[in-house]
């Protein structure tokens, strides 16, 4: 593992935060707010700090998949309320019109990321949450202005994450390409928050699985306990 590239991860995300933070007017940061989505969207990355605590020690690792469990359970919960309209529409999060009768974009969000955590290594999940956290608000930003130029952003972004974590150039390349092919699935059953990590993460595993690839090293590495 290098500490360099870390603290380029590390950088990466501090500077989009503080990009995204700029932009805001004092008067965008309320819970209606389109930026205040975009922050939830960009604070997952924090869902990493996971690896920071080891699995070898039992009641960690048991402590830690009930963490993610709970907060997984508890959004679904007042998800579910809020379909059942026993919550106003606007608790908590804020909702797109779309999304008024139907599954909020966030539980996807949370529903891939607890996935990632819980079934597949560290060399899969962490790119695949930092993709769905970083280059999806990222291409989602700039689709507006210019299309192409938000697929190539998402590309080179997804292919950036997936080379800091010691995938091949060739690899990185590929994984890019799936995970911004499947942001730009559009469909009402599934959120592309749910579509764009988890596709790349289960290419990659049946991959490895039929050792066409090796994962590389973790870049993680737990505090020793």
């Amino acid at each position: 593992m290098s500490i360099y590239k870390i603290y380029f991860i590390i950088s990466i995300y501090l500077n989009l935060i503080k990009r995204m933070t700029k932009m805001m007017k004092a008067d965008d940061i309320k819970p209606s707010s389109h930026w205040f989505r975009r922050m939830i969207h960009v604070s997952g990355a924090c869902a990493l700090v996971y690896y920071l605590y080891p699995d070898n020690v039992l009641w960690i690792h048991i402590l830690k998949i009930v963490v993610v469990l709970t907060i997984l359970i508890s959004t679904v919960v007042v998800e579910v309320l809020r379909l059942t309209c026993k919550l106003d529409r606007g608790f908590l999060f804020p909702f797109r019109s779309y999304e008024a009768g139907r599954i909020g974009a966030y539980i996807w969000f949370g529903i891939s990321i607890s996935a990632l955590l819980l079934f597949f290594p560290q060399q899969i999940a962490g790119p695949c949450i930092l993709i769905v956290c970083i280059a999806d608000p990222l291409i989602g930003e700039i689709r507006d202005k210019n299309h192409v130029l938000s697929v190539l952003t998402g590309i080179t972004v997804c292919f950036c994450i997936f080379f800091i974590f010691n995938y091949s150039m060739y690899i990185a390349l590929f994984t890019a390409l799936l995970a911004v092919g499947a942001e730009r699935i559009k469909t009402k059953k599934v959120d592309d928050d749910f579509l764009m990590p988890i596709i790349p993460a289960i290419v990659i595993y049946i991959l490895t699985l039929l050792t066409i690839i090796i994962l590389p090293e973790i870049l993680i590495i737990p505090f020793p306990m």
